[in-house]
């Protein structure tokens, strides 16, 4: 099939190599699918005359939305995947509509907000799916508010580059957390502010990214979590049914021995004690990381378990099949499957 996927590559950023709109297009392309890949933050800024969104936005949106209309009648795109909405607005799906009439277009939302984000709702109502890595009443809350059909499609992983690394020694360390402490969205769970604290002041973890140290990017964060005895995975929401953020499929595909934060219907997803353990409490993570570093062999085993379990449930090239199969109508086979 010929398929149009619209989103932000971040190929000027070290963040390329994990960008999830990337992953979903090579899985396309493994499948044997005709990819146009459009990026749709480098168009603007190339065909504007000011830098920044803003300015661009205002000076060459009307320009980038041309071309992207004229590059996709070209390919006549036979599927449309838009997964980034911060630039493209509900005027450019429609003008894609306009001139792709029997395209089946598709949305895929891999952040979390709590209820629906107006910007988003506005594009989804106008794609036959809407797709997203939360379920329940995120799902639930685009269908109603007019999104066509709405389904459960996880983070991808990417094993041609997420695997295990031989990891130099300053990114040796016995428990590792690589993100943020926090984000800007209110109703956050405590509990990760708390927990990272704890484990930090404690000399516990080895963080990145938050109290001061630095970031890691590009096969440095892949080095980071190769070289840690265990990763710790913990949401800005653990509430939301099946929702973990990005971070978790990537400790998983490259080979950690992963402590995540229990979210609703999560053994869907991963099961407990098979490919990771899942903490309710600080107490409980506390205890699962000593038990666990003092067990090589059970650590190794379930590690190796979760990578494979990434590797092939969460494969970008097996999610590519399962668009393909909403898309044509067809029931996607995996425990996670939800469509509304």
């Amino acid at each position: 099939m010929r398929i149009l996927i619209i989103g932000d590559f971040q190929n000027d950023s070290p963040r390329f190599i994990v960008n999830n709109t990337r992953k979903f297009a090579k899985g396309f392309i493994r499948n044997g699918h005709d990819v146009l890949a459009f990026s749709y933050r480098e168009q603007l800024f190339r065909l504007s005359p000011f830098k920044g969104k803003t300015l661009s936005a205002w000076f060459a949106k009307d320009k980038t939305d041309d071309l992207l209309v004229s590059l996709a009648w070209t390919q006549r795109s036979e599927i449309v995947l838009v997964s980034g909405f911060k630039l493209i607005d509900e005027q450019t799906v429609i003008r894609l509509r306009e001139a792709l009439p029997q395209a089946t277009f598709m949305c895929w939302y891999g952040d979390l907000r709590r209820g629906a984000d107006r910007r988003v709702l506005a594009i989804a109502r106008h794609c036959d799916w809407f797709t997203a890595t939360s379920s329940g009443g995120v799902l639930e809350c685009y269908k109603a508010a007019g999104a066509k059909n709405a389904a459960f499609m996880p983070n991808p992983s990417d094993p041609d580059v997420e695997h295990p690394y031989d990891a130099p020694p300053e990114f040796h360390s016995q428990v590792t957390f690589i993100g943020k402490i926090s984000h800007s969205l209110p109703d956050q769970d405590p509990m990760r502010d708390e927990l990272l604290r704890r484990l930090y002041e404690q000399g516990i973890l080895t963080v990145w990214g938050c109290f001061g140290r630095p970031t890691v990017d590009g096969l440095d964060a892949f080095y980071a979590i190769s070289g840690a005895k265990i990763a710790l995975s913990i949401n800005a929401f653990n509430d939301v049914p099946m929702y973990h953020s990005d971070r978790l499929i990537r400790l998983m595909a490259c080979g950690a021995f992963v402590v995540a934060k229990r979210v609703p219907e999560t053994e869907r997803l991963f099961e407990d004690g098979k490919h990771l353990v899942y903490f309710d409490t600080i107490d409980q993570c506390r205890e699962l990381i000593k038990r666990y570093l003092a067990d090589d062999s059970a650590r190794n085993r379930i590690a190796a378990a979760g990578m494979q379990h990434a590797h092939t449930v969460f494969n970008a090239q097996k999610l590519a099949v399962d668009f393909i199969n909403l898309a044509q109508g067809k029931p996607v086979n995996a425990p996670w499957a939800i469509t509304l």
